[in-house]
């Protein structure tokens, strides 16, 4: 009896490193709508292949198109008359040093009634406010150039989000032709095929000393490493330790392997 329960005892300790796992794209990920608008073009043809900097869904931006045109004619008018207004400030300052200098040169002559060094000022003052006015009116044409701007480029970011281009292998588009999309609305699931990753659960005893551990695959030893190994225990896999393994991508994903540490 002792005998059987020692050999079940091995046997069991042999099973409790072996892990039937499978290889996964490195990583798969979900692109969420951060704008909203009708789906106008949405390429169902692409599911299930690998594309490169391609749009596969496409949110209808004909309004924001003619508002970015609309915005930038108005930058460049703008601009235009910022480039007028600054050289009529610039005449103005003159102007005023020129005023300020004639009524300077006379307000202490005694040969000079008070009506016309008055008079003097008075061509001065209304000068030198022509002057700060102008100078009032460049800093709201500055502050509207800038209001533009901004809006250009916010205009160009949503654009941006309204044509959804992709690299990596297209795994599942979630909206068609026609749908709404609003701001949350899951558009596709892209998954990394570059690289591949086995997740498997750990138990404290396989963790210990598990940098001197080789790992086997389908019973051939590896070079491979843990690339990551959580030190919280998984919260489904009760008492166990996520751990994964970075591999190259095979040729076919979601193969069933037996992975043994020992």
């Amino acid at each position: 009896m002792k005998k059987i329960f020692l050999i079940f005892l091995l046997i069991s300790f042999g099973f409790s490193s072996v892990h039937m796992a499978k290889i996964e794209p490195f990583e798969i990920y979900s692109i969420k709508s951060s704008v909203s608008g009708k789906v106008v073009k949405s390429d169902l043809s692409k599911e299930g292949e690998n594309v490169e900097n391609y749009e596969i869904i496409k949110i209808d931006s004909k309004i924001d198109e003619v508002n970015l045109k609309s915005l930038k004619i108005k930058l460049e008018n703008l601009k235009n008359i910022l480039h007028t207004d600054i050289k009529i400030l610039k005449n103005l300052k003159e102007l005023s040093r020129v005023k300020k200098e004639n009524y300077e040169r006379i307000k202490d002559l005694k040969t000079k009634s008070k009506f016309e060094k008055d008079a003097k000022l008075t061509d001065f003052l209304l000068t030198n406010n022509q002057y700060l006015n102008q100078k009032e009116k460049i800093e709201n044409l500055k502050n509207q150039i800038e209001d533009i701007k901004y809006n250009i480029k916010r205009l160009k970011d949503i654009l941006e989000k309204k044509s959804v281009k992709v690299s990596g292998y297209v795994y599942k588009i979630h909206v068609k032709e026609g749908d709404f999309a609003a701001i949350g609305t899951k558009l596709a699931d892209i998954a990394d095929t570059s690289k591949a990753k086995i997740v498997i659960y750990l138990d404290k005893e396989e963790i210990e000393n598990i940098e001197n551990k080789k790992i086997y695959i389908d019973g051939k030893e590896t070079k491979l490493k843990f690339s990551k190994i959580y030190k919280v225990a998984d919260p489904v896999h009760i008492s166990a330790y996520r751990a994964e393994i970075v591999l190259k991508a095979p040729k076919i994903f979601s193969k069933i392997v037996k992975v043994e540490i020992k």
